[in-house]
């Protein structure tokens, strides 16, 4: 399999993932991680960016012709909207601080895209 289709199924093996996490809560999870902090900040918000951080990368690498600011615009309303369907999903909660945790996630993939394009092969890094 070429690094091009590689890069595709985990694009989809982690989008998949992403739907899969957004509707279905990690049980006792993000209570046992509200209370870590690390650099002040709760270790639930971070989880949240680290979520979030590989959509724009694999998204762009996996679809190569998509304009680079439109990915990014794409996964912050990706990621916005999966803290915002919190509110029609019954057993989920919806928190702001999660929404910007998702949006940071996503923003900061566009850095990440950056660095990764330059270690990559450039067949696969177009």
């Amino acid at each position: 399999m070429s690094i091009e289709n590689t890069i595709r199924v985990l694009f989809v093996i982690y989008f998949i993932g992403l739907a899969v996490v957004t509707v279905i809560p990690l049980g006792g999870l993000s209570t046992s991680l509200s209370g870590t902090k690390v650099l002040s900040l709760r270790m639930d918000y971070l989880l949240h960016a680290l979520v979030f951080l590989p959509l724009v990368p694999l998204w762009k690498l996996a679809k190569s012709g998509h304009p680079l600011v439109a990915v990014v615009m794409a996964g912050i309303g990706i990621a916005a909207l999966a803290e915002i369907s919190h509110l029609w999903i019954p057993y989920r909660g919806y928190n702001i601080n999660d929404l910007l945790g998702n949006v940071l996630g996503a923003v900061l993939g566009w850095p990440l895209y950056l660095l990764v394009r330059k270690y990559l092969p450039a067949k696969a890094a177009k």
